[in-house]
């Protein structure tokens, strides 16, 4: 009886890109051809309205390898809601969910990561323990990831990147969430806890600038926060109760002081004061609770537009 091939899905988001598609296809290309021949792959570029000569790249390397897949996008939705609808196409026992077309995550790791799959876990994940690039940046990032990492209550790990493989039953979980603006690199820890991580370092880039600009690297960072807690404004809500109950004991002390001790303070500016602290914490904490409220529609209604796709390129009809 003849062993079942099994067929790796490879996602790759490209926008502006033309400098890096074809060392990036190669290196997948090469990667199956000799270390991970054993298995079946398609490579799926999602192209986001480039406008530097990589939508004729991405039709050259079509019209030359069945296993590249293209999606033309209309317009340029940034690499999360790109990479979330390519999965849509994906059609492996399992997905790698992100390859930068920059290869700053080592395509080589897919090798590792399979064997890690085949050996039982329904995702593997990659970490970026290590990053070569400037200190801000390091510090901004960690400060993120702990946040996120607290904020999920543990479930989702510090330094998680999108470099992850997915097996198919749980990719087929993750494409039943109704998100307009899916958080992609979280998704799967809300689904399954059958996981390992593999720890890397974030290579620097050897050509070209990244396209994920402050502006766009602040959208994914809040989408992130709001992604993965319930309830976002809940530390305003307990930064409201910590007010509050410190312009209480507040006022104990200095009613304490006032009777038994008589300090120099004028009349009314320790109530002044003890006032202002208790109504600051109250507004706080009637602000958290809408924002309780706001977060919990946010997460029902979260409906942008989604992704329309101009053309695609060898997939089956």
């Amino acid at each position: 009886m003849s062993k079942t091939i099994k067929k790796i899905s490879i996602i790759s988001p490209c926008y502006n890109e033309s400098h890096g598609i074809y060392k990036c296809h190669s290196a997948v290309k090469d990667l199956f051809s000799n270390k991970l021949s054993s298995y079946e792959y398609e490579h799926i570029f999602s192209d986001n309205n480039s406008s530097d000569g990589s939508k004729e790249i991405l039709r050259k390397i079509a019209n030359e390898d069945n296993n590249a897949k293209i999606i033309f996008n209309t317009s340029n939705y940034g690499s999360q809601k790109s990479i979330f609808n390519s999965l849509k196409y994906a059609s492996g026992d399992a997905v790698i969910l992100f390859l930068p077309i920059d290869l700053q995550d080592p395509p080589h790791l897919i090798g590792e990561f399979i064997k890690k799959w085949e050996s039982g876990y329904d995702l593997v994940y990659g970490t970026r323990d290590k990053r070569n690039e400037f200190f801000i940046m390091k510090l901004i990032r960690k400060l993120f990831y702990n946040i996120i990492f607290i904020s999920s209550n543990r479930r989702v790990p510090k330094n998680i990147s999108d470099f992850q493989l997915v097996d198919k039953k749980i990719l087929k979980e993750m494409l039943n969430i109704d998100d307009k603006n899916p958080f992609v690199r979280t998704l799967a820890f809300f689904k399954t806890d059958n996981h390992i991580r593999i720890s890397y370092e974030w290579e620097t880039r050897k050509y070209g600038k990244s396209k994920e600009v402050l502006r766009a690297l602040m959208d994914i960072g809040i989408n992130g926060f709001i992604s993965v807690t319930d309830a976002p404004f809940r530390i305003i809500l307990y930064s409201g109760v910590l007010v509050s109950l410190f312009s209480i004991v507040y006022a104990f002390i200095n009613v304490f002081l006032l009777f038994f001790f008589r300090p120099d303070i004028p009349r009314g500016i320790p109530t002044i004061i003890v006032s202002l602290f208790f109504f600051s914490g109250i507004q706080l904490l009637v602000l958290g609770f809408i924002g309780e409220y706001i977060s919990s529609i946010n997460n029902q209604v979260r409906n942008k537009k989604d992704v329309i796709v101009s053309e695609t390129l060898n997939f089956e009809k």
